[in-house]
């Protein structure tokens, strides 16, 4: 088996282990001792108890809890007089431009039924 040498060397150009591709190589490449002692860590390691599930962390009081929340609305950037009278001014025209564009498709397929169908 040939590697070409971007295979074999890192970036820094010290040459890298290469692995055996297939289970042949494999074998012939480690000790029968290694693998029996691999096979033994795999088995050991999967009948071992499962951890005990941490404890429960304690409840939030409610005035913790509304403390928190006027903390947390305070962090909050609102908008002046006339930034909200935009923005709603925007939202109401883009949902009138699109009840418009639903309407328009409603009546066209409605026309092209009753002319299909008559």
């Amino acid at each position: 088996m040939s590697q070409t040498r971007s295979d074999a060397e890192d970036l820094d150009g010290a040459p890298e282990a290469v692995e055996p591709q297939d289970a042949a190589e494999r074998t012939k490449a480690t000790p029968r001792k290694a693998v029996k002692e691999a096979a033994k860590k795999d088995r050991t390691a999967t009948s071992r108890p499962a951890k005990k599930a941490a404890p429960r962390k304690k409840r939030t009081s409610p005035t913790l809890f509304y403390r928190q929340i006027v903390a947390e609305l305070r962090k909050v950037v609102w908008p002046t007089r006339t930034e909200l009278f935009t923005y709603t001014s925007v939202v109401i025209v883009f949902v009138l431009c699109i009840i418009g564009i639903v309407a328009l498709i409603d009546f066209g397929l409605t026309r092209a039924v009753q002319a299909v169908f008559g």
